[in-house]
């Protein structure tokens, strides 16, 4: 600490800071802590980052505390821009969300700013210069997922010159977007294509795939097992009858898509009980089915007539509209609802098609003008949720709720087809624990923003549907966007994580091997001699393991007991 230099930043945050506590009054606190205080309107933007880096160079310090907003969403700004400043450590405030953004009373948000200031303060004149820990990337990759974002993704990495693993749980790739009939809005190229079209051009072609010199397509396939870290997975995948076999590779994206919900969850509406009650997906295999045939028609299950009324019911198993829904937009399901109902009256003008919803929603440009194509060909849009689908001898009925005449209504018709939504796929779960990718209140893939979450580099990206409900043209464009981050690392060819990593005193050990059976990650081997080694290569710092010693053998970096509690009598004693 003797040879330690302190400087002290404080950022208005283009007046967020300054709307919530009162700077000068900090910036005053903060001289009686160091005496090299500064402050600026925008620390992370160009003109505030080339301010710190001169007042950083002036004052020589080589411990600095940024006092501003969350280190979370931007400590990798400053990494980046002060990288060449060798031996600085540096220290966040976080008085924006903690005080700013959180207290109504200025006054005692000011209060705990200087609080969490001084706190900042101490803790960073008790930490030590950490060692970068290098870790080498080996130049392949697998993809999980043979969808259109995975092969999206499969194909842009080979491409680059890079071996890949495409692997893939069904005999065929290509995921759901291989089994549509038809896409919508583009049902055939023109004018108006949006390139959701799975011939596009703009969309990876299967032929592509087996044809790229550097992909290696796995089928029938499944991942059951990961280990190793950053740079050096060991992926164990199970391909049927040929047995395991172990993969080594440097990056993994996860492109495993969704599943449909299950309209069984919704009894009302009849799925389980009566054929001529089918899903959005079944609607493609009985036009495909038909094709075989040498025609383009529609037909009912129950006696493959052709239905002159068909009822589309939207939002099943999305929006919470019904108990077992889930609480999300599925996103897609407007738009194909309307495409299948066109198609229905291009090919039988004199049937009567009708779409049942609550809200009618797409982000996607130009839906208006598809929605209003769709309503001058002869579709009704009936606004209101449907109650339940029933059987009156043999006939079908739609028992629905009227919102712009605010009555029940019901609808004799014969064939009704469920817009069932968007859930994560069935392996999700198991994926997300083997590679410890978090997932999100739906249980969806948690998406991280590599751009500025650098601490949380991992080489393991996620694209498509198994973030969430995706149309083909996004899901292509997650494909690309996970090839562009695995690609920047292989192409590196190393990666330079922070050294925090737990320390051991063998000394103190006591040989319990709790560390090594509650670390996540892997991170602590157990010799034969029942000594633990930290294994800083795949540690993720969590401290886990410092927590649990019962020997309090293992400590954290930067989060040494002493550095704990130097700070927090920074704070009790203020």
């Amino acid at each position: 600490m003797g040879g330690d230099k302190l400087a002290i930043l404080i950022c208005h945050c283009n007046g967020e800071i300054d709307n919530g506590i009162d700077v000068s009054e900090l910036s005053e606190f903060a001289n009686s802590l160091s005496g090299v205080v500064k402050e600026h309107e925008y620390l992370c933007g160009r003109a505030g980052l080339e301010f710190a880096r001169a007042f950083l160079k002036e004052s020589e310090a080589n411990k600095v505390v940024l006092a501003g907003c969350s280190p979370r969403t931007h400590r990798g700004i400053f990494l980046r821009a002060l990288s060449d400043f060798k031996g600085l450590i540096i220290e966040h405030a976080n008085i924006r969300e903690q005080c700013a953004w959180a207290h109504e009373d200025r006054r005692r948000a000011t209060e705990k700013a200087k609080v969490l200031l001084r706190m900042a303060v101490h803790r960073v004149l008790e930490l030590e210069l950490l060692e970068k820990i290098k870790l080498d990337i080996t130049p392949s990759a697998i993809v999980i997922g043979g969808g259109v974002a995975g092969m999206q993704a499969a194909y842009d990495i080979a491409s680059r010159g890079f071996k890949v693993f495409l692997v893939e749980r069904s005999k065929e790739l290509g995921g759901r977007v291989a089994r549509l009939s038809s896409t919508f809005p583009t049902i055939s190229c023109g004018i108006c294509c949006m390139h959701n079209c799975p011939n596009c051009e703009l969309t990876p072609k299967i032929e592509e795939i087996y044809a790229a010199e550097n992909i290696e397509v796995l089928t029938s396939a499944e991942v059951v097992s990961a280990k190793g870290h950053l740079g050096d997975y060991k992926v164990k995948v199970r391909m049927g009858e040929e047995g395991e076999r172990e993969l080594n590779v440097g990056t993994v994206i996860i492109a495993t898509g969704s599943k449909t919900f299950d309209p069984k969850r919704i009894p009302e509406y009849g799925y389980d009980a009566f054929e001529d009650v089918i899903t959005a997906e079944e609607i493609e295999e009985i036009y495909l089915n038909e094709r075989l045939k040498g025609g383009d028609k529609l037909v009912r299950p129950s006696d493959s007539k052709i239905p002159k009324r068909v009822n589309f019911i939207q939002c099943v198993g999305s929006r919470g509209l019904k108990p077992a829904s889930n609480p999300y937009c599925s996103i897609t399901c407007c738009l194909y609802a309307m495409g299948h109902a066109r198609k229905i009256k291009e090919l039988y003008p004199d049937a009567e098609v009708c779409i049942h919803y609550v809200d009618l929603r797409s982000p996607y440009r130009g839906f208006e003008e598809y929605y209003n194509a769709a309503m001058d060909s002869g579709v009704k849009f009936v606004r209101g949720l449907v109650e339940r689908v029933e059987k009156r001898g043999e006939r079908l009925v739609i028992v629905y709720e009227n919102a712009e005449l605010r009555k029940m209504e019901e609808m004799e018709t014969e064939l009704v087809v469920l817009s069932v939504g968007q859930e994560p796929s069935e392996n999700t779960a198991k994926l997300s624990e083997m590679f410890h990718v978090g997932r999100d209140i739906d249980g969806f893939f948690m998406e991280l923003n590599p751009r500025f979450l650098v601490e949380e580099v991992t080489g393991v990206y996620v694209a498509g549907s198994a973030i969430g409900p995706r149309n083909i043209r996004y899901a292509v464009a997650d494909g690309k966007a996970a090839a562009e981050n695995a690609i920047r690392l292989m192409e590196q060819g190393f990666f330079e994580k922070e050294g925090m990593v737990p320390e051991m005193d063998e000394e103190k050990c006591i040989k319990c091997a709790t560390c090594f059976e509650i670390c996540p990650f892997g991170a602590i081997e157990l010799t034969k001699e029942r000594e633990m080694k930290v294994v800083e290569e795949a540690c993720w710092s969590c401290g886990i393991c410092a927590a649990e010693c019962p020997a309090r053998a293992l400590n954290l970096k930067q989060y040494k007991d002493e550095q704990i509690f130097t700070e927090l009598n920074a704070c009790l004693s203020f």
